[in-house]
């Protein structure tokens, strides 16, 4: 026992030490803005001769002091509204330490209380609602001068009352579940009222989840529909937003979406009769989310808008998964289509607002994640592979012509690699006997893209200290085009493979030479690297692959017409 004693004694002590200094820390001494003489006293009032010089009277030290400055600076804090959760623990622990043992010790006493039949279920009940009421109160009174401590208890009243709201409509049938439910949401609501009133943020948290969590437990005997739950959602939800109106909390956004995902969860992919208007509910919070969401990051601006681009990418998400999962399969599309619409509108409309580009770019992804979703809703195979090459090569080009922001259109132009890695599927594809037209024309619009792409950053204007990213565009184009061309020569010539295969192999090294030559007459480093890596690469697969697989007149004649073009180069540029 005394030494659980002096363990308690050393945390207060502790504590007591921290509070001390963080006083001391915030009381800087600021230097007197002027010196200890009288202002009216000057050098010229002192006489060479001292005779009648009257003594100087003595004067209280504020009149030394600037009225404009105090003595004593201290550094002006707005009123803390939360810290960190450790910081949260940390500040008045033993306060809430107790607070969880009374609470721990008022469960306990009414269930001993229960068990020996001391007090009736309606006495008991009673004495339970009071209780917590009173400690409500108290909290409120609290925190005119305890901001945290008055928090403390006041969440420890709300405790109170959820038990005994919960112990009258479960235990003893006192009280029907919906009107413990709503002893429970006025609770909630006073809860919010309070965080509002005096700044506290883990309040508003607090009576948010007390709000959304009281129908699954309060209501789970009541039978009610998912209709029922999701209105009375809706109405906290509106409640959330009203208190993030007030102060500015973007983040009970979040909490409210959070809320939301959970309702949502077993509903997601089932089919019932109330499946119709719960999707219209999804809609309805989708929506209220979205302006809520989109009217903060205007509002604020130059601040930190992470939390509101998280929140904004999970409310798009979560409508998508909504819409595609419960809405009818004819109208998805034409659905998921308007949303994207709305999505797109707010993307462009904030970035010419404000000029940020990560609202810009979630908002965007939203809208283009939705374009996709509609693309697969009514294509596959490799028209959705067309329909994708298409959308990727488009979006770029509109942002550029709306906003005249290169960045911005390079990162959108990223979108390509998704047709990209479905088009793999073409690529190895069976071509014989004769040319695959699908894959084809999936090929040869993948490359157009690519090459169109790397084009028209070619023309527009270089970005300081940045690479030339049309490059790689061009690149990967002429990848797809030495496919497309091998693809397509073997499929037509489906009895000669190996002169399919020189036809190939003298192209490609036509092209290297050509390329290779200019870049180094013209003194273009990265023309001739890319010329010599395509004749590598030809090099390579005509000694390690076909020696092996050509037969041998194909073979004799393959290495004649490329060894012939190499010795060609001796003769290319060379001064006498």
């Amino acid at each position: 026992m005394i030494f659980v004693l002096l363990i308690v004694v050393s945390l207060f002590l502790y504590s007591l030490h921290n509070r001390v200094r963080k006083i001391e820390e915030s009381l800087q001494l600021r230097p007197l803005s002027q010196p200890l003489v009288p202002p009216s006293v000057s050098s010229n009032a002192f006489p060479q001769t001292p005779a009648h010089t009257p003594p100087l009277q003595s004067q209280p030290l504020s009149t030394y002091i600037s009225p404009e400055q105090p003595a004593f600076a201290t550094t002006p804090t707005a009123p803390s509204t939360d810290g960190g959760v450790m910081e949260w623990f940390r500040e008045d622990w033993l306060l809430k330490l107790g607070a969880f043992i009374l609470l721990l010790g008022f469960g306990w006493f009414v269930s001993y209380a229960f068990l020996h039949n001391w007090i009736g279920p309606l006495g008991r009940v009673t004495l339970g609602m009071l209780a917590g009421i009173g400690i409500l109160g108290f909290g409120w009174v609290r925190m005119h001068k305890y901001v945290r401590q008055g928090s403390i208890f006041l969440g420890l009243g709300a405790m109170v009352v959820l038990i005994s709201a919960y112990s009258s409509a479960f235990v003893y049938d006192l009280f029907p579940a919906r009107g413990a439910l709503v002893i429970m949401f006025l609770t909630s609501a006073f809860i919010a009222l309070a965080s509002v009133r005096f700044k506290i943020l883990s309040l508003a948290v607090l009576g948010i989840i007390i709000a959304s969590v009281a129908p699954t437990t309060l209501l789970v005997n009541a039978s009610p529909t998912h209709v029922e739950l999701f209105a009375y959602l809706f109405a906290v939800i509106l409640g959330t937003v009203w208190i993030v109106s007030l102060t500015g909390w973007r983040s009970l956004t979040g909490v409210g979406l959070l809320m939301f995902f959970f309702y949502s969860i077993p509903q997601i992919g089932t089919s019932t009769p109330e499946s119709g208007t719960l999707l219209l509910f999804a809609y309805a919070f989708a929506f209220l989310f979205f302006m809520t969401n989109t009217l903060g990051i205007l509002k604020i601006r130059d601040g930190d808008i992470k939390p509101d681009a998280i929140i904004a990418a999970g409310n798009g998400l979560l409508l998508l998964t909504w819409i595609i999962t419960t809405a009818n399969p004819d109208w998805a599309s034409l659905i998921i289509a308007g949303w994207m619409i709305l999505f797109t509108i707010a993307a462009f409309a904030i970035f010419a607002i404000t000029k940020r580009r990560e609202p810009f770019f979630v908002y965007a992804g939203v809208g283009i994640a939705m374009l996709a979703a509609a693309t697969a809703a009514e294509l596959d195979g490799a028209a959705l592979t067309i329909a994708y090459t298409i959308e990727s090569a488009v979006v770029p080009f509109v942002a550029y012509l709306i906003m005249q922001d290169r960045a911005i259109a390079e990162r959108l132009s990223l979108l390509t690699i998704g047709p990209a890695l479905l088009s793999l599927s073409s690529i190895f594809a069976r071509w014989y006997p004769g040319i695959s037209w699908d894959h084809f024309f999936v090929l040869f619009l993948m490359m157009s893209t690519l090459l169109l792409l790397g084009v028209f950053f070619m023309f527009l204007p270089k970005r300081e200290g940045r690479g030339e990213f049309e490059e790689s565009f061009l690149i990967a184009g002429s990848v797809y085009a030495y496919v497309l061309l091998w693809l397509s020569v073997h499929a037509s010539l489906p009895t000669d493979q190996d002169f399919a295969t020189m036809i190939c192999l003298v192209i490609y090294t036509l092209i290297g030479l050509s390329t290779y030559a200019y870049g180094k007459l013209s003194e273009r480093r990265n023309l001739s690297y890319y010329g010599g890596t395509l004749l590598g690469f030809t090099i390579a697969y005509l000694l390690l692959v076909s020696v092996w697989d050509m037969e041998l007149p194909g073979r004799i004649v393959t290495f004649f017409l490329i060894g012939t073009l190499l010795m060609m180069t001796a003769f290319i540029g060379r001064k006498k």
